[in-house]
């Protein structure tokens, strides 16, 4: 009798085909990723071997079923998930992997009856031997024959099998590759009725989306999913393996929740992976590893790979005719890998040798024009990996020609340092290198940035023009800052840089201050040495100008007219160094999206800008983008994921720390926690006091001032309101004039102020400050009713569960009917959807909902009823996969 499992070898030895390549398991599928690898509600493999399985146990049912797809699409692995579920409903099975050299169907099924114990007939043909097979003993009384690739078969044996099966009793599951018809044979099964085919498609983005959540436990970047499942072309191995790869490389970050691909490196897996064992072929191997890095070149690629092997052109010619047989290549203008990400996974395998070596024959081909590449970047990635390999000179200007062009492009920071290191000349070598410190500082990449600048202050400063000088030494300062070395810091501030002119030392002391927080130290400094460094040259001149605006700015005082010209370069550089003016941090955009109500995408590219600082350092500006990423968590109910925020900024070394208190503050006011709430406002306050910054104090009075207000104290409110009067005028920014009006409202229930405060908040393009405003003036009685619908719908629009909850409350008190019923009951199940999956407590709760326990376990009751999830833990994965 046959085993419910029977695998008929094959002894020919193949050419490696991209499934046996990519249906290798990785190390995370055998950790549990299977059921992320093929997920039945967003691959539709699911409902495929549902139907399969349908054919193979229908009496009468279609003798032949086809599964066709493109190389590598997991044929093998629906063909294992039959054979387990076939043997769960009592059908016998047997398989066949087929060989190039098994070209004759009715042989092989021969061998399946030998196995099933019928006796073979001498000299029987293919035909004799699948009658035979029809009438063998079966256990069960149906045999499902599964043929993994079946495209190498002859398509008339498959017809003649067919035409000489008996009954109903076996089924044959083929899988072949596409592009393959079978020929007219298949044709005519076809129209016989025969055949049931079924294709299997790549992964959809969706697919890739929830692989990426289920193994990382967080949600990809907006684009990440649909960038991976191109360079994979949905081939879910492959996506796992890509996935592995990059985890390696350090290449794949997790912020809030969200997973970011960072950094330019390839994917990293071991040479020893289970993915490349069908290729580790002596022959295949140093030809697939060559053409992973001189595909781009096209047509040139074989006889580059030819001298990169040490062997003849036309074996490896040989070679790519096989793979493109095996569908692991394909030449379309040019030899290359079908699955883009096998070639980058392939780059990493190749070692120093190699890699010089192919680099270098790329290069020099580019050079004298024996082969171009469409990829603006690939020749400078070349002339890195070439080295001194290549005429040196000629590297050294195209990779800082490259480098300037792209200086946006991550892969330019690589292309200049490069250049740094192949220019011999000290002059040349130290003007590189300034001039790539100051490129990667703009683009707050201050690791690069400083180490650069260190380099040059190190080993170069003699060839060093003074405004350079100036220039470097405060973008180290700022990389010790993004180190958190506040030791080297208080070094500087206290004697300033070993090297230059008395104003430069005076302005890099100033800077070290500043990134110390010591704001009125700052300020005193540079306005006590003023003559210094106005007169110091143009470098001290404009950034001395630059700091001193800073400085008064954060703590007060009066700026010195008379800026120099070049004051408004070194306004830039020191606003990326996070040196700048409070009111316009340099976060890559996330808080001007979050002041504009660009909430989403103002938390997308806070994520994306922390994700990069862990790679290229932190700048110290980045205090008001982790604001008001907490500041929109809380509002959304995302209460924990805010509170890690906060925590995350605090580890850092941000300036303004006390920039995060409001937000802090709030958070913990909404859950109720008031003594926390006002004890994180008087910390921040003491801390402000001892750095001499009063920027952003205001607000923090105005806080004591409200909850003082509620409390019936009069005397304390009023003090608060006389200290945020005193700020506002020394300050004389919007933003503290607003808080002034507001504490005047709070304290005086002045009618006044509030109509100016509201006028104020109304012109302004914020909509979230308008509609706090709204509501902070409306509890004193002094908001309409259109305002209240326009907050109202302000905080819809942003997504505002929180503070949108809380006006819906005040609108009822206030008579104000609150629109569109069933989109209220839908978001309040939402906010307590959110809230459930942040893990609070029932009185947490009820605590932000405003109402009791009680009322909060009824809901959860209705909630769960009504959903189906049947605990917290189900429905915090269910969000986290989006499907809640």
């Amino acid at each position: 009798m046959l085993n419910s499992r029977r695998t008929i070898p094959t002894p020919n030895r193949t050419i490696p085909t991209l499934p046996e390549i990519a249906d290798r398991r990785t190390p995370h599928a055998a950790n549990g990723a299977r059921e992320a690898e093929l997920d039945a509600r967003s691959s539709g493999r699911e409902e495929l071997i549902a139907r399969v399985l349908d054919v193979c146990t229908s009496r009468p049912g279609r003798p032949l079923v086809v599964i066709i797809g493109p190389a590598g699409i997991g044929r093998s692995w629906v063909l294992g998930q039959l054979r387990a579920r076939l043997a769960g409903l009592d059908v016998s099975t047997a398989d066949i992997k087929v060989s190039a050299g098994d070209r004759d169907f009715p042989a092989l099924v021969g061998r399946i009856a030998d196995e099933l114990g019928a006796p073979p007939v001498r000299g029987e043909s293919g035909a004799a031997a699948v009658r035979r097979l029809s009438s063998a003993p079966i256990r069960g009384g149906r045999l499902v024959v599964l043929i993994d690739d079946a495209h190498r078969l002859a398509p008339e044996s498959l017809s003649a099998a067919l035409d000489a099966l008996a009954g109903d009793r076996i089924t044959f599951v083929c899988t072949a590759t596409t592009p393959n018809d079978g020929g007219g044979d298949l044709a005519s099964l076809r129209a016989r009725g025969l055949v049931h085919e079924e294709r299997l498609r790549p992964l959809s983005v969706s697919a890739v989306d929830h692989i990426l959540t289920s193994l990382l436990g967080a949600k990809p970047a907006p684009g990440l999913a649909a960038e991976l499942r191109d360079a994979c072309r949905g081939v879910p191995t492959l996506v796992h393996a890509a996935i592995e790869g990059y985890l390696a490389a350090d290449r794949l970050r997790v912020v809030d929740r969200r997973a970011h691909l960072i950094g330019t490196g390839a994917p990293r897996l071991p040479i020893t992976h289970p993915l490349f064992a069908a290729l580790r072929d002596p022959a295949t191997w140093p030809v697939a590893k060559a053409l992973s890095v001189l595909h781009p070149l096209g047509e040139a690629a074989p006889a580059l790979i030819a001298a990169t092997a040490g062997i003849g052109e036309n074996e490896v010619l040989d070679v790519l005719r096989e793979l493109r047989a095996s569908g692991v290549v394909t030449f379309r203008n040019g030899w290359r890998f079908r699955v883009p990400m096998l070639a980058a996974l392939l780059t990493a395998c190749l070692g120093p040798y190699e890699r010089s070596r192919s680099a270098q024959l790329a290069v020099t081909a580019i050079w004298e024009r024996a082969a171009t590449c469409p990829d603006d970047g690939y020749l400078p990635d070349r002339i890195v990996d070439a080295g001194r390999l290549v005429d040196v000179e000629r590297a050294a200007a195209e990779l800082l020609a490259h480098g300037e062009a792209a200086s946006e492009d991550a892969r330019a920071v690589r292309w200049r340092w490069a250049a740094c290191g192949l220019i011999a000349d000290p002059v040349r070598r130290a003007a590189a290198l300034h001039r790539h410190s100051v490129l990667c500082a703009q683009h707050q990449r201050l690791a690069p940035a400083a180490e650069a600048a260190e380099a040059a202050l190190r080993d170069h400063q003699d060839w060093l023009a003074a405004d350079s000088l100036q220039e470097l030494q405060i973008i180290a300062t700022a990389g010790l800052a993004s180190n958190g070395n506040t030791a080297a810091l208080r070094d500087i501030a206290a004697a300033g840089w070993h090297s230059g002119g008395d104003a430069t030392r005076l302005v890099t002391r100033a800077a070290a201050l500043c990134l110390l927080d010591r704001w009125s130290d700052a300020r005193d400094e540079l306005l006590a040495g003023h003559g210094t460094w106005h007169a110091g040259g143009t470098g001290p001149a404009a950034f001395g100008q630059a700091l001193t605006e800073a400085a008064v700015a954060v703590a007060g005082g009066t700026t010195p007219t008379a800026a120099p010209p070049t004051v408004e370069a070194a306004r830039t550089l020191l606003q990326a160094l996070g040196l700048g003016s409070p009111d316009a941090p340099a976060d890559g955009g996330a808080v001007r999206a979050a002041r504009s109500g660009q909430w989403d995408r103002s938390l997308d590219l806070a994520r994306s800008a922390i994700a990069t600082a862990s790679l290229h350092g932190d700048p110290p500006g980045q205090a008001a983008m982790f604001r008001d990423m907490a500041t929109i968590l809380t509002a959304r109910g995302q209460l924990n994921r805010a509170r890690a925020a906060i925590e995350d900024a605090r580890s850092r070394h941000l300036l303004l720390p006390h920039r995060l208190a409001l937000p802090e503050a709030l958070l913990d006011l909404t859950i109720g926690e008031h003594q926390q709430s006002r004890a994180v406002v008087e910390q921040a306050l003491t801390a402000a006091a001892e750095t001499g910054a009063i920027a952003g104090t205001e607000e923090l009075w105005l806080h004591i001032a409200e909850l003082e207000s509620r409390r019936g104290n009069k005397d304390a409110a009023k003090l608060c309101a006389e200290r945020i009067e005193q700020i506002a005028d020394e300050l004389g920014t919007a933003e503290a004039h607003q808080n002034r009006l507001l504490a005047r409202v709070f304290v005086e229930g002045a009618s006044d102020a509030a109509a100016e405060v509201l006028q104020l908040a109304a012109e302004q393009d914020r909509p979230f400050e308008f509609a706090t405003t709204v509501t902070a003036v409306a509890e004193r009685g002094f908001a309409d009713r259109k305002l209240l619908l326009a907050a109202y719908e302000a905080f819809g629009e942003l997504g505002a569960l929180i503070p949108r909850a809380r006006l819906r409350l005040l609108m009822r008190t206030r008579n104000v009917a609150v629109p569109g019923r069933n989109a209220t009951v839908a978001e309040n199940e939402r906010l307590l959807a959110t809230l459930i999956t942040e893990g609070l407590t029932n009185s947490q709760v009820a605590t932000v909902l405003g109402t009791s326990e009680k009322s909060v376990e009824g809901r959860l009751t209705r909630f769960f009823q009504r959903t189906g999830y049947r605990s917290r833990a189900e429905l915090a994965t269910a969000t986290l996969r989006g499907c809640a």
